[in-house]
């Protein structure tokens, strides 16, 4: 019985069209706000670009209208420096003759200036002498004084013997705002006689100059160190420029960022060395963003700068644009209309008949047959959903029998991992107590007449690490080896360094550990064949012996790369070992040192594996200076004590890091030795 509930076809036509309908609609709003982004995206890039050239093309103008000015009476007044009669005067101020010859002269010069106007100063009195068209002669008008900030101008020009400068300064005696034009006057051995010019008004030079002539568009003009000499705002002008070192307006202090400030700095540069080229960018000021152009005058030392603001009314009128964005906008919706009511027609209908087919097949009726007439792709849809439902039948059984059978070889598969795996657990465990049975624990226990502790930590279940002890009558004898390698490798090589130590200890003296380790490196090297194969494998020991002198009370002490560290108190003490290892690459003899056997001294033997554990806040190693740091604060307590001590530090100090090799710690300690309790028994 088929309990499944069907949905009427016009519920399901209503909302597969609802569906097309809200994909279609989503589909012209994106389209639409993409057209939108795109045509404001469009719409800045033109005013970028318009921004750009009226900004060039602003700066090239005001650069011609100035050469053509400025130049006119630059040349001017070059020709009047150069007259013999106003060198004579600057030479004989004070003779009448003089002063006639050079002021009927200068007449002519005067008519030929723009303002009519021209100004000398003699060098050697500092009077300053200045005609106008009220007073057509020069007159003198005061005398110039080096303590003056208004008069330093005059001074800061004399220093360097440049033929002319121009200067923006106010005069408060003649009370004038001038653009002045300064000519040098000076003898053919070089040395000054003083000053020429003319001036021109700068409200005038302004207007005629610096007059904005397009909407968002101004200009204006820096010198070299980029100080304002003239602007359209007479407030932002650095009068008297050529006398500052150190001035607050420039136009860097109209950028509001520091980058901005960097890149026109290279782009005034870079417009200085390229002449005559003209360099645009793009920066922001304190009144937003602005296109700049940068236009030099290399005769005047001058830079023309045309900043223009994109968001000016009149850079670009954008309704042209915006209206046909909305007409685009209007036909695109017409488009998306007409195709959605001919999707229906010829897609959703006839998709719609074929989805209740599918339905049916889908719950299980595969006798279900789908009648299409049509010759198009959706006719084809159906009838290989007749093919289909008698295929699906045939593989569904097919694959159910597939099913079973890999799921029957994986589960025997599984059973042979788990047998192999519980095989290779109980053979390195069964490892694990071999390794043990070689370590001196119940020695050290039942003879040991000193104190002792232990901190053995492989980092596997076997390991490459393990410590010594023997004992005879004159003293006994400690270690710690460190074999290449952890785990399974490193238990083998344990097997080696054991049977080459026994070796050693039954052909050599115990008084002397660096001989033993001396034999030791024989003996592994000759267990070890020297064959290629070996030559890329880590085969090398670590060992530290020491051996205690009952009667003499001394601590005989040698090392393969294993350091011997003493505490007394507070008073840490670090013997090195020697550098080399057992089986390196080449054979080397050991240092043997000898210490004293102090009651209250604990000596400690330390593999590298608890100086190379990482832990603490970033993972470095505890390291030596670690390992000291901690016997200073611990050395004084039991040894019991400092075993359980040390182990707690280890695994707080290597938090969530893991173990990197096996650690092997073996402390000792006599108060009292047997020669001692020999002594006081016979006493």
């Amino acid at each position: 019985m088929n309990t499944s509930t069907t949905l009427p076809s016009d519920q399901r036509a209503s909302g597969l069209r609802r569906k097309v309908g809200t994909l279609l609609l989503v589909i012209s709003t994106a389209v639409l706000l993409l057209s939108v982004a795109v045509g404001q995206r469009v719409l800045n890039d033109l005013t970028t670009d318009l921004s750009r050239r009226l900004a060039v093309a602003e700066a090239q103008l005001t650069r011609e209208k100035i050469q053509a000015l400025v130049g006119r009476e630059l040349a001017i007044a070059q020709r009047f420096a150069d007259l013999s009669a106003l060198k004579d005067w600057l030479l004989k101020e004070q003779e009448p003759s003089a002063r006639s010859r050079f002021l009927a002269e200068a007449a002519g010069f005067r008519q030929a200036f723009a303002d009519q106007t021209y100004f000398v100063i003699h060098h050697r009195t500092l009077a300053y002498y200045y005609a106008d068209p009220k007073s057509p002669s020069a007159r003198y008008r005061y005398t110039l004084d080096t303590d003056k900030a208004a008069d330093a101008w005059y001074f800061s020009t004399m220093e360097v013997p440049i033929p002319y400068t121009l200067n923006v300064n106010p005069d408060a005696t003649l009370k004038v705002t001038n653009l002045w034009i300064n000519v040098q006057v000076r003898n053919a051995a070089g040395m000054p006689l003083g000053l020429v010019g003319t001036g021109m008004q700068l409200d005038r030079f302004l207007r005629t100059m610096l007059a904005p002539r397009s909407a968002g568009a101004m200009s204006f003009i820096i010198d070299g160190q980029g100080r304002i000499v003239a602007h359209p705002d007479p407030d932002r002008i650095e009068y008297g420029a050529m006398g500052k070192q150190d001035t607050a307006r420039t136009v860097f202090a109209e950028l509001s960022e520091s980058r901005d400030q960097e890149a026109f700095a290279r782009a005034l540069a870079e417009t200085g060395r390229r002449g005559t080229q003209v360099l645009p960018l793009q920066v922001e000021t304190k009144q937003g963003t602005r296109m700049m152009a940068l236009a030099h005058l290399p005769e005047l030392g001058w830079t023309v700068v045309s900043s223009v603001n994109p968001a000016a009314e009149g850079i670009l009128s954008s309704d042209i644009i915006r209206l046909a964005l909305a007409g685009g906008a209007v036909i695109l919706l017409l488009v998306i209309l007409t195709l959605t009511l001919g999707f229906d027609r010829l897609v959703l209908h006839p998709l719609l008949v074929l989805t209740d087919s599918a339905r049916r097949i889908a719950e299980g009726r595969y006798d279900t047959r789908l009648q299409s007439s049509r010759n198009d792709e959706l006719g084809a849809l159906s009838r290989a959903f007749d093919s289909m439902a008698s295929q699906v039948q045939a593989h569904t059984r097919e694959l159910e029998q597939r099913v079973a059978e890999r799921t029957a070889q994986l589960e025997t598969t599984h059973a042979r991992l788990t047998d192999t795996h519980r095989q290779l657990t109980e053979s390195i465990r069964y490892a694990s107590l071999i390794q043990r049975v070689i370590l001196p624990d119940r020695q050290l226990c039942e003879h040991l007449r000193g104190q002792y502790f232990v901190v053995w930590h492989p980092r596997d279940v076997v390991g490459g690490d393990f410590y010594l002890y023997r004992e005879r009558a004159e003293g006994c004898l400690f270690g710690v080896i460190d074999c290449a390698g952890h785990g399974v490798p490193g238990a083998f090589m344990t097997m080696i360094a054991h049977a080459a130590l026994e070796r050693a200890t039954l052909e050599q003296s115990w008084n002397n550990p660096a001989a033993l380790l001396e034999s030791a490196d024989k003996a592994v090297r000759a267990m070890m064949p020297d064959t290629k194969r070996l030559e890329r494998l880590a085969t090398s020991m670590d060992i530290g012996l020491c051996y205690v002198e009952w009667e003499t009370r001394k601590v005989h002490f040698a090392g393969a790369h294993i350091d011997l560290f003493t505490a007394r108190g507070a008073q840490v003490e670090h013997f090195r070992g020697d550098r080399g290892g057992i089986n390196d690459r080449r054979s080397r003899s050991f240092t043997c040192r000898t210490l004293d056997l102090e009651p209250d001294t604990v000596f400690y033997l330390v593999t590298d594996g608890i100086l190379d554990q990482s832990g603490g806040q970033r993972g470095l190693p505890f390291g030596r200076s670690g390992f000291v740091n901690w016997l200073e604060a611990h050395s004084g307590l039991a040894l019991e004590t400092q075993e359980k001590a040390l182990t707690t530090a280890l695994q707080e100090y290597r938090g969530d890091y893991p173990q990197r090799d096996d650690i092997t710690v073996l402390a000792f300690r006599f108060d009292q030795t047997p020669a001692d309790s020999s002594k006081e028994t016979a006493s």
